[in-house]
């Protein structure tokens, strides 16, 4: 039997329309030999009846129960048989030649163990990729809102001539030794920072993290969690995730330090929107509730 030459894994949640999307465009330009899988993480919108109907091609996996990304990711690379995987979110639509990109990279780089795509949005606007090793200030400006002021520091971060620590998991190809060496995604996470950890803990294996430059995928950013709001993000999870990340990296006192600094940071930031009439205040005053929560 032929190993495929990538695996393609697609956890998704209650998500139907834009997981049949997302499967058309894998299919339309999936390299010979390859395998596509989605992992249907118990949605009760019929996303199996209508990828049954509409894309038969592809083989679905069905979770009884919503069990989280990460546990349906592991679901689906347990499953999947390739020598490379691609995990990709169920808003992500690949452009033609973005696979193939992904499986060249791989070829001409043995030293390479995990590669993101060049996420783009739906305007064809670049959309951050990856980056460095968070740190606390890195993580005050996410939770103050400020973060689009390092936008002049993304540029650096993002050359792919320049070493990254991790790339996001909405398009994330890996190389199945890698997988041993560092996975599976932890479940500990609420729905953020897996990619993060997996990426974190490859580089300690001795693999190398790039961004493809020509693996291009269009992301429609917190398609999958914000649905309509301005956020494009959820709050209530991300910064918590962001908080129980850090303190497993840096240790429980920097965890007992970023958790007032964080909760401090959010504060400000809902004192600025409640002058602006920000309409996003209650989910942000839930996120400080999780955050101060979490353990």
């Amino acid at each position: 039997m032929r190993v495929p030459a990538i695996s393609i894994v697609i956890p998704t949640y209650n998500t139907a329309a834009m997981t049949l999307g997302c499967c058309r465009s894998v299919l339309s330009s999936m390299p010979e030999s390859s395998e596509l899988i989605v992992v249907d993480d118990g949605s009760h919108d019929g996303t199996v009846d209508v990828l049954s109907s509409q894309a038969p091609q592809v083989r679905v996996l069905r979770l009884e129960t919503n069990r989280g990304f990460a546990a349906a990711a592991n679901r689906g690379v347990a499953e999947a048989t390739g020598d490379i995987i691609l995990l990709l979110n169920s808003d992500a639509v690949v452009e033609d030649g973005a696979l193939q990109a992904f499986l060249s990279a791989f070829e001409n780089d043995s030293s390479l163990g995990v590669a993101g795509a060049r996420l783009l949005e739906q305007d064809g606007r670049p959309q951050w990729s990856g980056g460095t090793t968070p740190t606390l200030l890195w993580m005050i400006g996410v939770v103050s809102g400020a973060g689009h002021l390092a936008r002049r520091f993304r540029r650096e971060i993002d050359d792919p001539n320049r070493g990254i620590d991790w790339v996001s998991g909405a398009a994330m190809a890996f190389r199945r030794a890698v997988w041993r060496d560092a996975g599976p995604l932890s479940e500990r996470f609420l729905f953020y920072c897996q990619d993060l950890d997996f990426c974190v803990h490859a580089r300690a294996a001795g693999w190398k993290i790039r961004i493809i430059e020509n693996a291009r995928v269009v992301h429609a950013l917190g398609g999958t969690v914000a649905g309509s709001s301005r956020l494009r993000q959820d709050p209530e999870r991300l910064w918590s995730d962001l908080l129980a990340w850090g303190s497993g990296y840096y240790g429980w006192r920097w965890g007992v330090v970023a958790r007032m600094v964080l909760i401090a940071a959010a504060l400000g930031r809902i004192a600025v929107g409640a002058v602006r009439g920000d309409e996003s205040t209650p989910a942000l005053v839930r996120a400080i509730r999780r955050l101060a929560d979490r353990s």
